[in-house]
């Protein structure tokens, strides 16, 4: 009986030690922490990230909508900017007091990159040995997290620039390109002014103005050098004029707008659906 007792409690202090092991293990514990920035997503309208090997991004709100204001001027891509907002709202795995002469020790002194959400800084280092999470800092406080983030805040330029040349809600009344010129008469008819003989169906004048309304650019890139091309004229309802200027190149083409420099890409073939009116039966 005795001998019983003895395994039994053996084994109640096993299975009592094990538990303790998986609670304290990094990661498996209920993580009660605070998010790593004290602002809730709503509330958050500039965001700044210093980045070691790249430029420093700025991104502000403005009427609800995200955009860069440097180091160039354009709409911000939705995803990627949920994406940033809530690296603020990560949970740690554990947090402590961090004492300002270890930052070095964790790779914080030389932050792989920093960010802020209006005007708190989230300092960004080196990843830990044993489960490769990441030091980071905010608030006086040392964090370790998940390394699930980073290649949003070192992404290039590119990334964080909105790939479709028409927001939301644009209506376009007319378009010039090298072939078409189509114009709405005072019947509400549809007219290429360069075939004024020619009649043109208003819905091949719909599917066409869609591809331009719901185009979206493989890549969209600042346009430093200075070739011309083919002129590109788009007429909005709300009187704004989008001008782009047409470069071909070998299976692909580039919008440039004339304003913001920002060259879109897009394949041959998505031009030619872009630039052509379905023959509708």
């Amino acid at each position: 009986m005795k001998k019983r007792l003895i395994i039994n409690l053996s084994l109640l202090i096993l299975l009592l030690s094990l538990a303790a092991i998986a609670w304290l293990k990094p990661g498996q514990q209920i993580s009660e922490q605070p998010a790593l920035v004290p602002i809730d997503i709503a509330n958050i309208d500039s965001i700044r990230i210093e980045r070691a090997q790249a430029e420093t991004i700025e991104l502000n709100k403005q009427q609800q909508q995200w955009r860069l204001i440097a180091p160039l001027k354009a709409n911000a891509l939705a995803g990627k900017l949920e994406r940033l907002l809530k690296i603020s709202q990560i949970k740690p795995v554990s947090s402590y007091p961090l004492d300002p002469e270890s930052m070095q020790r964790f790779g914080l002194q030389a932050a792989v990159a920093k960010i802020y959400f209006n005007d708190i800084e989230v300092l960004i280092g080196r990843t830990e040995s044993v489960n490769s999470r990441r030091y980071a800092s905010s608030s006086g406080q040392l964090h370790l997290l998940d390394d699930t983030f980073l290649h949003h805040l070192t992404a290039p330029l590119s990334a964080y620039i909105d790939n479709r040349l028409l927001a939301d809600g644009a209506q376009i009344i007319a378009l010039q390109t090298a072939s078409l010129n189509l114009q709405r008469g005072d019947d509400n008819s549809w007219q290429n002014k360069f075939r004024p003989t020619q009649s043109v169906s208003a819905d091949a004048v719909q599917i066409l103005f869609d591809e331009w309304r719901f185009a979206r650019a493989i890549s969209v890139n600042e346009q430093l050098g200075t070739e011309t091309g083919e002129s590109i004229r788009l007429q909005l309802s709300n009187q704004q004029v989008r001008q782009f200027n047409l470069i071909r190149q070998q299976n692909k083409v580039l919008l440039v707008d004339n304003n913001t420099r920002l060259a879109y890409q897009f394949s041959l073939t998505k031009y030619q659906q872009m630039s052509t009116l379905s023959e509708l039966e």
